[in-house]
């Protein structure tokens, strides 16, 4: 009798984890907005498909240690003029997945051509996730303003996204940062696309990050904006970052680097661009100031922000040749700029020539 009872346990187990999630928790699969605060707070391996959220709501996902979330279908949110974020996620050692999802942002019902200014966008995506987190295989589209927000976050690493934003080329997108990334280390985005109007990627703070087979069109280029902040030291800090293995094609810029001079001090530090393929670039191939303030060039710069052991490896391709392309700009404050390594940078089919008033090693301006 004992024998046929331990039979039936076991079977019944079984039964169980050959389809854990029906005979679990069907909770843990949900469509409806209403049923995701259960669903994250009771589950730590959960389906979300085909979300709408109300309007002026952050969809705030707090995962549990160790979540494994799959997102699927379209999520949409409704309409309200507000600052955002749409979306944010949180969590230790969390695994997001994307199952043919596509976060539609719907920038256009938005969009006006003023970007953070005019009518009152919200940001879109904010991951703050520590601990080996990773994100897969998302697509965002049509962002009203600032795509992905990575801010308080570590070890994370972002693989696959899809930011498509073309739309907003003759639809009044503005200000649609690809990756904005601020007090976070430990940072990886690799496999990614991005098409949109302003920066692919803007490090304003933080350390040891790895940029990796970007593509990026239409934007900005591959950027650090450091010095918004005004506070002294680490708020004002990049180091360790690196830009490998990548593309930047019909852009404004290929690279831009700006420190704020309005801002109090601060430094960047080992920041490594190598093997950067460039194409139809508008304005500047590689574009290096020290004179950022209230949100342009100020042509004064000032070295409250140096710039130190910045390295250029293998940085090629062509500007559009548009009447005003220049392959390189280099504009430092006194002193501000130090210890620069440059090796095969070959920027061609600039309509005006080089101006540089530090010359790195290795390069003859």
């Amino acid at each position: 009798m004992l024998s046929i009872k331990l039979f039936t346990v076991v079977a019944t187990v079984a039964a169980v984890y050959a389809n854990p999630v029906d005979q679990l928790d069907a909770s843990c699969s949900v469509s409806s907005y209403d049923d995701i605060a259960t669903a994250v707070s009771s589950c730590t391996t959960l389906t979300l498909t085909d979300i709408t959220v109300p309007a002026s709501t952050t969809l705030s996902l707090k995962l549990q240690s160790g979540t494994k979330l799959t997102m699927a279908g379209t999520w949409k949110w409704e309409y309200a003029e507000w600052d955002g974020p749409l979306l944010e996620i949180s969590g230790s050692k969390v695994t997001v997945t994307g199952s043919s999802v596509t976060l539609d942002g719907r920038g256009a019902k938005w969009w006006d051509g003023k970007g953070d200014s005019g009518t009152k966008k919200p940001k879109f995506f904010r991951i703050k996730t520590t601990g080996g987190s990773t994100f897969s295989n998302i697509k965002l589209l049509n962002c009203p303003r600032q795509c992905v927000s990575i801010n308080s976050a570590s070890d994370t690493t972002i693989d696959n996204f899809d930011l498509e934003l073309t739309a907003g080329d003759t639809e009044g997108g503005h200000n649609t940062d690809g990756f904005d990334i601020s007090s976070s280390s430990g940072i990886t985005i690799k496999n990614t696309v991005v098409k949109n109007q302003d920066d692919c990627i803007a490090v304003n703070q933080g350390s040891n990050m790895l940029f990796q087979n970007m593509t990026c069109s239409g934007g900005h280029g591959l950027s650090l904006s450091v010095g918004q902040s005004s506070e002294n030291g680490s708020k004002n800090t990049v180091s360790n970052i690196t830009f490998i293995d990548s593309t930047v094609m019909k852009s404004d810029n290929g690279i831009h680097v700006k420190t704020h001079s309005d801002a109090g001090t601060g430094a960047v530090k080992d920041v490594t661009y190598q093997n950067i393929k460039l194409s139809g670039i508008k304005k500047y191939g590689i574009n290096i100031q020290e004179d950022y303030e209230n949100g342009s060039s100020s042509g004064n710069p000032k070295s409250n922000i140096p710039i130190t052991n910045l390295k250029m490896i293998s940085v090629t391709g062509t500007m559009s040749g548009d009447s005003s392309s220049m392959p390189v700009y280099i504009l430092c404050g006194s002193g501000g700029c130090s210890d620069w390594s440059w090796s095969t940078v070959s920027i061609t089919n600039g309509k005006k020539s080089n101006s540089c008033n530090f010359t790195p090693s290795g390069f003859t301006c």
